[in-house]
């Protein structure tokens, strides 16, 4: 920054200004909501790292990795969810040593879905469009199209592991809510069987 404004580096040191002094450069992030869309459009981990730093800045813990999970996990636990089986550690679910029930998870779209969290709406507008948007444009695009423009979900992926979470509108308008899993098996073969049963909720009717 000191090279770009004609500045010798030597000459400069990180430091709080004083009071009055002249600004002569600010910038700012995307508003959180922005940068949450982001995230989950693109399964963008590094972002999702840094929400977890945010987070834990907030509630005045250590923004590191484990900053971010006791963050995350203390923010659960306010909102009034079911912590049982909960292992976290990292913000972004890279980590195979983290474990999260598909419970919970639902738990968490229900809230979102109903009225007993409604801060936790706008993280629905967040999640991918089968077969339109995100990381979801590819699945639901051809064979089975079901589940096209209905299934709204965010994916999750490992090496053995496939995850897909989110909310669907059945035929006879009805939200419905899922948190589906799949483990040791590769992704070729776990991921249409989740697109499968997340399209067949579309096709749920009162009977």
């Amino acid at each position: 920054l000191a090279a770009g404004l004609g500045v010798d580096p030597a000459a400069v040191t990180t430091g709080k200004a004083t009071d009055g002094a002249d600004q002569i450069a600010s910038v700012e992030s995307a508003p959180l909501r922005n940068r949450l869309q982001q995230m989950i459009y693109r399964s963008d981990n590094v972002l999702a790292e840094a929400v977890g730093r945010e987070l834990s800045l907030e509630m005045n813990t250590a923004a590191s990795f484990s900053g971010a999970v006791a963050s995350i996990g203390q923010t659960l636990y306010s909102a009034g969810f079911d912590m049982a089986g909960l292992t976290l550690e990292d913000a972004s679910g890279l980590s195979v040593d983290g474990k999260i029930p598909a419970r919970l998870l639902d738990q968490v779209l229900t809230s979102a879905a109903g009225t007993e969290q409604p801060s936790l709406r706008p993280m629905l507008d967040y999640l991918p469009v089968a077969g339109a948007t995100g990381t979801l444009t590819d699945r639901y695009a051809s064979g089975n199209r079901t589940g096209a423009g209905w299934v709204r979900a965010k994916t999750g992926t490992l090496s053995a592991a496939s995850a897909l979470a989110g909310y669907v509108v059945d035929v006879d308008g009805r939200i419905l809510t899922f948190a589906l899993m799949s483990n040791d098996r590769p992704p070729d073969v776990s991921r249409p069987a989740l697109d499968a049963v997340a399209s067949t909720l579309r096709l749920c009717g009162c009977q």
